[in-house]
């Protein structure tokens, strides 16, 4: 028999083997030890096609949580966060999954309206089992990029890449969209912006949304842009188990950074007095509203004033019939400073269990609310990070102490046991027993 001979045998009991059932059952019952090398192949490739096609179930089910609010109703800020607790992976691997089920898939948000899959092909072809989530992953950021051409050319695009994926790893494939796909569909690139307008060298554009978050851009002159860099540093370094992707590192060491200067005793004032936020509201009608009411005359719902109740400066008023203040009491903060500095003292930084952010950003936290009567002292208090202090107000995440130390018991839906976990990243809070 030939070489040529030879080649073609292999080929064709590589690739046709597992196209016969009867023949894949038998492979699939037969121990490891006791199968051929082309045989084990083929079980590997029978397995690795059944993990592609959970992984399709895997990427409807998440865009349906996604798309359903599902991680806010638990009381989680969006679906990262969900995925980070649920499934023990990074932030970046969390946001990387959900952008591939959007694309995926069709979402229905809680709106009411339909947000079109922009990748039906792909999704048919991950279902069958004949393409990879890495190839899933470059298709996804390769036709992303053609946000500026038509919507025929993007589907051919699509098309191309789905059929090379056959062939190529997701590297080759990657280059492939590159060369050859892209001089195809979008041979002139995206138009020049020749309109450009001149900028200063110091811009900040701010942009609040109804809900209260700030979306913000800017340039800063070379100066500035050396000391904003400074301040950032310290807080935005990378740990060996830090999850966070380099955007959140940086949004992170900002509000830190704000968070600091809020806490300094030199900080500007505005008229004598450091800025405020005031609540018009009774303290009986704060501590009884139901959490997601909205509170009139504000964006924060009722729970979110609670949360910023635990720590806050508080200014006692009594108020007249037409909403004019009738006498106004001596401003305090919930937590006085002596008691802040021996909470410091005991947690070092945030308690939560896996978080090192330190002390001076965080929360002074009432594990009984004070609004419900709960004492303003260290047996009833525990630092939080500004992330970890909403999580615990708007999910289902309990904390107590136990001999000074803060013991966090998850949801059921993180750890069927419901097992208290604790932080041991902050040196020296297992020994200070705090005071009642």
């Amino acid at each position: 028999m030939s070489p040529y001979r030879v080649i073609v045998l292999v080929f064709e009991d590589f690739h046709v083997l597992p196209a016969y059932p009867g023949r894949m059952g038998q492979i699939a019952s037969t121990p490891l030890w006791q199968l051929g090398n082309r045989d084990l192949v083929a079980r590997l490739t029978d397995v690795h096609k059944r993990i592609l096609r959970d992984y399709a179930e895997y990427f409807a089910i998440l865009s349906e949580v996604d798309g359903r609010g599902t991680a806010y109703e638990l009381g989680y800020s969006n679906t990262a966060a969900l995925l980070v607790h649920t499934q023990n992976i990074s932030r970046s691997e969390a946001n990387q999954r959900i952008a591939q089920a959007t694309a995926l898939h069709d979402v229905k948000t809680p709106t009411g309206a339909v947000i079109e899959a922009s990748l039906p092909l792909t999704a048919k072809k991950l279902a069958a089992g004949e393409i990879t989530v890495g190839q899933v992953e470059v298709i996804r950021k390769f036709v992303g990029s053609l946000d500026h051409v038509e919507p025929e050319k993007v589907a051919v695009a699509e098309e191309l890449m789905v059929e090379r994926a056959a062939e190529d790893d997701p590297n080759a494939l990657a280059r492939y969209g590159e060369r050859w796909v892209r001089d195809i569909v979008d041979p002139d690139g995206a138009a020049p912006d020749d309109d450009e307008p001149q900028r200063p060298e110091r811009e900040l554009r701010r942009h609040i949304f109804r809900d209260g978050r700030m979306e913000f851009k800017g340039r800063l002159d070379a100066e500035t842009a050396a000391l904003f860099d400074a301040l950032l540093a310290p807080f935005e370094k990378r740990e060996a188990d830090d999850t966070r992707g380099y955007a959140e590192r940086g949004g992170d060491a900002f509000a830190d950074v704000l968070q600091k200067a809020a806490n300094c005793p030199d900080l500007p004032t505005h008229n004598g007095y450091k800025t405020e936020v005031a609540f018009t509201i009774s303290m009986d009608e704060l501590a009884k509203s139901v959490d997601e009411r909205v509170l009139p005359g504000s964006r924060l719902t009722a729970s979110e004033a609670r949360r910023i109740a635990c720590d806050a400066h508080v200014l006692p008023a009594v108020m007249g019939g037409d909403s004019k203040p009738l006498d106004v009491a001596v401003p305090a903060y919930v937590v006085p400073a002596h008691i802040r500095r021996g909470l410091v003292l005991r947690d070092r930084g945030c308690a939560f269990p896996g978080c090192d952010r330190p002390a001076s950003v965080c929360h002074s936290h009432h594990i009984t609310s004070w609004l419900r009567g709960g004492p303003t002292a260290l047996g009833n208090l525990v630092l939080l990070c500004g992330q970890h202090h909403r999580l615990i107000h708007r999910s289902e995440w309990e904390v107590k102490l136990d001999g000074g130390i803060a013991w966090f018991t998850p949801p059921d839906y993180v750890d069927p046991v419901r097992t208290p976990r604790r932080n041991h990243l902050h040196s020296g809070n297992s020994k200070f027993v705090g005071a009642k």
